[in-house]
């Protein structure tokens, strides 16, 4: 009888750090990039480069606390290949002129790739009959405040590559049963070695320097820290043994799109037209309303 009591608190636990991590996922990745819109005129490059380091320093001292230092090479590859994924998104909107679409796009593919590898790949159970409206839902919802691009989809192929690698990147992190701790510091390092090459690589090409004026600059470094808090939120959001798994905790955390567009009317004066706010209340309407349905279908 006690062990039976055992597991089921082990669980409750489990489920709860679950639900914790999509919350703080939503937030941290809602947020991270507000200082870019703070400061347009700042590189982007330049705030990846900045935000990768402050990322790995925050990975730093959290693994001094749980004493978890590697490099695994499985963590490490996760990192270049969320860098890859940064890197066709910020290329996106440079070449297809569209700033808002470029991250609907990636995080539409992202949403469904994701899922079809928690069903199909990872075999999760998920209540098909709730799941896949959540989905349509989700993705429905994203596009509502965008005008329609009378540009061939097709055209734009860098904005749904990088939704491909955001969607995947963490399979080999599932596959290698590695423990989130364990992950976290190859993660971050892949991720900041792959960034600062890859600007240094860019600066080399442009013969000159992106700058980096201190209070951005200290800004990105910060936006780091958050970044890589809501990673380590991840783990939890799509562990297992919790609530979600990996089919709908990974959708899940693309919530954070409510929180950006929040910022982007209640601080930086966006959707400012009637209209437009019309827009975007239905679309968070039938977000959340994909987000109940996908949480029902692990009921």
């Amino acid at each position: 009888m006690f062990y039976n009591q055992f597991l089921r608190g082990s669980a409750l636990e489990s489920n709860l750090l679950s639900l914790i991590g999509v919350l703080i996922g939503i937030t941290a990745f809602g947020t991270y990039m507000v200082p870019l819109k703070k400061y347009p005129n700042y590189s982007s490059w330049a705030f990846l480069a900045v935000m990768a380091v402050g990322a790995m320093l925050c990975s730093a001292v959290i693994t001094c606390v749980t004493g978890e230092f590697n490099l695994n090479p499985v963590g490490v590859l996760c990192g270049c290949l969320w860098v890859i994924g940064g890197a066709l998104c910020f290329w996106a909107v440079q070449a297809e002129q569209d700033l808002a679409g470029t991250g609907l796009r990636s995080m539409s593919v992202s949403i469904l790739l994701s899922f079809f590898s928690g069903v199909v790949i990872f075999q999760e159970p998920t209540a098909l009959y709730f799941s896949v409206p959540a989905i349509a839902c989700m993705i429905i919802g994203i596009w509502i405040p965008v005008s329609k691009s009378k540009t061939s989809i097709w055209k734009k192929w860098r904005s749904l590559l990088s939704g491909a690698v955001f969607g995947t990147y963490l399979i080999p992190y599932k596959f290698s049963e590695m423990g989130d701790m364990e992950f976290l510091f190859p993660f971050s390092v892949g991720v900041c070695v792959a960034s600062v090459v890859l600007v240094a690589i860019l600066t080399l090409k442009r013969r000159k320097s992106f700058g980096y004026p201190p209070v951005p600059t200290l800004f990105a470094l910060g936006s780091g820290i958050i970044w890589m808090l809501g990673t380590l939120a991840i783990f939890w959001a799509i562990a297992d043994d919790g609530m979600f798994g990996y089919a709908v905790g990974y959708p899940l955390l693309q919530l954070n799109l409510v929180v950006n567009q929040m910022w982007g009317v209640f601080v930086f004066g966006e959707y400012a037209s009637k209209q437009g706010r019309k827009k975007l209340t239905i679309s968070t309407i039938v977000i959340l309303v994909g987000a109940v349905l996908l949480t029902l279908s692990k009921m």
